[in-house]
Formats: structure tokens, C-alpha cells, sequence
């Protein structure tokens, strides 16, 4: 349809859907004028102004509503057909784990559901799981939301993996970035993060395994500690491919997170695969595609990743903020790197060694004008007084990390590092993991 730039409204009947798409270089604004309505799962308030840009949206209605919509779309349109009565269902079942979850929490017998959803790319997988993390906090519930897909940046930066409690509904306009805690939260609602520095998993598949081993574990620990916040469970976000090679990650994912509901989303292959391979007491479902989900090509996702990061260090649309400066010399910093590709020639090994590195060997990462505009993840590693006395350890993979760093400037007179984080004063910690993202605001 031909872009739109004025005002309109759009009447929504029971069970109808308003579908639109915006490119980054427009913004629309809507508003609900009457009746109700929910944005993948989460209510607008009437005559509420909520605004969009380089994303693709629904808004539904189960009752029936009136939208008014200002801007330009490159596409807009109201849906029929929809996915959302088989969704519900999926939600009402959920509930009903949580709720014998929640009477069996004291004697730690509940079963909570632990929920993987999986499917191709752009199968909507991301919204379904924001549809069913938000129907559960809107039943009470505090599910931990688990993004296992390193090029998204649904909660952190890419080349992350990471899980985090979802207390109130996901911000309408800004995502995950804008329901994620706040510097100063129990450490019990902060998110767990970990550094891979990939966007693929085919990249280190044996790294990418044990972080997710590891995030696994931390995820226990944490639900061990709040038997309640446990039986609200767990949903879990992943890669989207169908390629068999990727699906052995989804398998390991499936058997480490004790993942109890498997959701395939629009691929019955995928469905035939899993249905005879997870465990006797996983239960695999089947769930179509919704007609709204729309192909992302490698620019759309490049935008997509961009603007994420920029969230990380300046804030959301509802909440911005300053990014702050910090200076750190070359000598009290240490960069690492993860994997077989940091590895020195052989030539520069000592006479009769040989090298000993494995896809998670830990070696320092020189620093240099290479690291321009890298972001660095900032780990919870104690610096010690000398920080070259701090041996390079396969201890720090895995580690949890407790924020990001980009690297605006490199000065090799002077030998100091520029960096950027969303919060002021010094550094928490000058070990610094590596990652292949790279970003530079424009």
C-alpha cells in the first residue's frame, strides 16, 4: 500500500489484528481510543501515545477496539486470521503449572514449566515469547525470560547469552531494554549475562555449549534461592534455523535448562525432529506462524542490532540517559579472548613447546588501534594490585559480566583506552572480555 502520513483510525472487531511495519527513517505514533487492546501480550492504556519506528508490529483486540494511528507505514493493515486463540491456550496451560508449582513451592516438589520456544528464522518466535511472558506477569507471576540467541540483543548486547526475572509487562515501545533493571536492584533482578563475543554459534560451537552449561547452572542456583519465583518458571528465546547442525544446540540447550514444554513454531519439520529426540518428559507442541511475521534481511537485523546497542549506552525512548567517558591506561587493563582464533603463530612459541590452546583457551587480546570501537564486556574478575600478575585463566569463561564498555579511542602515544559506559566513575573491574561487535555512533 502507498506509505500514510496523516492521522486514521482503524476499527479492530473481536479477534482482529492491526499489522504494520515502519522503516527506521519514519516514526508512527498510536493511540487505543476505545475498547481494549494489547501489544504482543502487553495492554495499552487508552488515549496512551505510543511510538514506533524501524520495527514490525501487532496490536490485538479481544473484545474490539478503535486505534488512531499518525505516520507514515510502509505497510498497514488489519488481520482476521491470527494465532493468538492457540497462543492463549498455550498461556492457560502454562498457568496451570504454575499455579500446582506454586501450592507444592514449600516442599520443593512443584514442576514448574520450563518453556523452549524454537523455530526457523522470522518465525516469530520473539513474540510469541514476549506474548507468553507477558500473560504470565499479568497473572502475578515473575517469569525468567531466557534469550539463548547471541546475534538478537533482546536483553544486553550481541554476542551475549543471558537470563533475566520479568516483574511487570515488557515495555511497549522499547522492548526488553526498557523493562530490564536498574544500577541498584536486588541481585536477584539483575540480569545474568554472559560473553560469547559471537553472533553464530557455529563460531565456537564448544564455547557456546558450556556458557550455556553455565548460565544453566546460575539459573538453578538463583531459582533454588526463591522457591516461588521458581514456580513461575522459565521461557526460553533461541536462534531460529532449521539446518541440522544448529539443531544440535537447541538439544543441548533442551537437556541443560531441564526444558519440560517445547514449543516449534511454524515448521513441521522441526516438530518431527524434536518429537523424537527430546526427553520422555518434555512435551512438544506445535504452533503456526502468524501471517504478521515479516523476512528480515542482513541490513533490517544490522539496524536492529545498532539500535539495541545504543539503548545499552543512552538509554530507551521513555527513559534516555548520558553516556559517560572514562580513561584507562593500557598498563592497568587487560583484554581476553575466548577461543582457538586468538591464538599466537607457532613460530612465536618458545623452542619445543607446542600450543596447547582448545576453543576455550583465555589469551590477552593486544592492545592496539584493532580495538576501535569494540565493546568489551566488564567482568566481575577482582583486579589485583598488579593487574599483569593476574594469570590468563580459563576461570574467567563463563563469568558473569556486570556491563558493557565501546571503545571510542585508542591512543598509542600516550598508551590509554577512551571508553564509553551508561554509567560514570571508574571502572568496577579492568578485565575486559573481547568480543567481535563492534559499534560506532552516528
Amino acid at each position: 500500500m502507498n506509505p500514510q502520513s496523516k492521522s486514521k483510525e482503524w476499527k479492530l472487531a473481536p479477534g482482529q489484528e492491526f499489522r504494520f511495519e515502519v522503516s527506521t527513517k519514519s516514526t508512527i505514533t498510536v493511540k487505543l481510543k476505545s475498547g481494549l487492546a494489547e501489544y504482543f501480550g502487553a495492554e495499552l492504556g487508552t488515549d496512551a501515545q505510543y511510538t514506533f519506528s524501524g520495527t514490525n508490529g501487532a496490536i490485538f483486540s479481544w473484545q474490539g477496539c478503535v486505534l488512531e494511528v499518525s505516520g507514515e507505514c510502509q505497510s498497514a493493515y488489519v488481520a482476521e486470521e491470527t494465532p493468538m486463540e492457540s497462543y492463549i491456550n498455550v498461556h492457560m496451560g502454562l498457568q496451570q503449572l504454575r499455579v500446582q508449582a506454586h501450592g507444592e513451592a514449600e516442599e520443593g516438589s512443584g514442576v514448574a514449566p520450563r518453556v523452549m520456544v524454537v523455530g526457523p528464522e522470522d518465525s516469530g518466535k520473539t513474540s510469541l515469547s514476549r506474548i507468553l511472558l507477558n500473560y504470565a506477569v499479568r497473572m502475578e507471576e515473575t517469569p525468567l525470560f531466557v534469550d539463548l540467541d547471541p546475534a538478537s540483543a533482546s536483553v544486553a548486547v550481541p554476542g551475549t547469552i543471558s537470563a533475566t526475572s520479568i516483574g511487570k509487562t515488557i515495555d511497549i515501545q522499547d522492548g526488553f531494554m526498557g523493562s530490564m533493571a536498574v544500577a541498584g536492584s536486588s541481585a536477584d533482578h539483575q540480569p545474568l549475562v554472559l560473553q560469547y563475543g559471537h553472533q553464530d554459534q557455529m563460531e565456537n560451537p564448544v564455547l557456546f555449549n558450556l556458557l550455556v552449561d553455565k548460565l544453566a547452572s546460575s539459573i538453578d542456583m538463583r531459582l533454588a534461592a526463591d522457591r516461588q519465583a521458581a514456580a513461575s518458571g522459565i521461557i526460553v528465546d533461541t536462534h531460529g534455523s532449521t539446518d541440522l547442525a544448529k539443531l544440535g544446540f537447541l538439544e543441548h540447550a533442551i537437556k541443560a535448562l531441564g526444558i519440560n514444554v517445547l514449543l516449534v513454531v511454524g515448521n513441521e519439520r522441526m516438530y518431527s525432529h524434536f518429537s523424537s529426540r527430546v526427553p520422555t518428559q518434555t512435551t512438544v507442541l506445535k504452533l503456526a506462524k502468524s501471517g504478521g511475521t515479516v523476512d528480515r534481511d542482513a541490513n533490517f537485523r544490522h539496524q536492529e542490532q545498532s539500535q539495541a546497542i545504543k539503548q545499552y549506552f543512552s538509554g530507551t525512548t521513555a527513559e534516555p540517559r548520558m553516556s559517560f567517558s572514562t580513561v584507562v591506561n593500557f598498563a592497568d587493563t587487560r583484554v581476553l579472548r575466548v577461543g582457538e582464533d586468538a591464538k599466537a603463530p607457532s613460530s612465536t612459541l618458545p623452542l619445543g613447546e607446542t600450543r596447547k590452546l582448545t576453543d576455550t583457551s583465555v589469551v590477552d587480546v593486544e592492545i592496539d588501534e584493532g580495538l576501535s570501537h569494540s565493546v568489551l564486556a566488564v567482568t566481575d574478575v577482582p583486579l589485583p594490585n598488579d593487574v599483569e600478575l593476574l594469570p590468563v585463566s580459563e576461570d574467567v569463561v563463563g563469568v558473569q559480566v556486570l556491563g558493557f564498555v565501546n571503545v571510542t579511542k585508542v591512543d598509542m602515544d600516550k598508551k590509554r583506552l577512551t571508553v564509553t559506559s551508561p554509567v560514570p566513575g571508574r571502572l568496577p573491574s579492568n578485565i575486559l572480555l573481547y568480543s567481535h561487535v563492534k559499534w560506532m555512533e552516528v
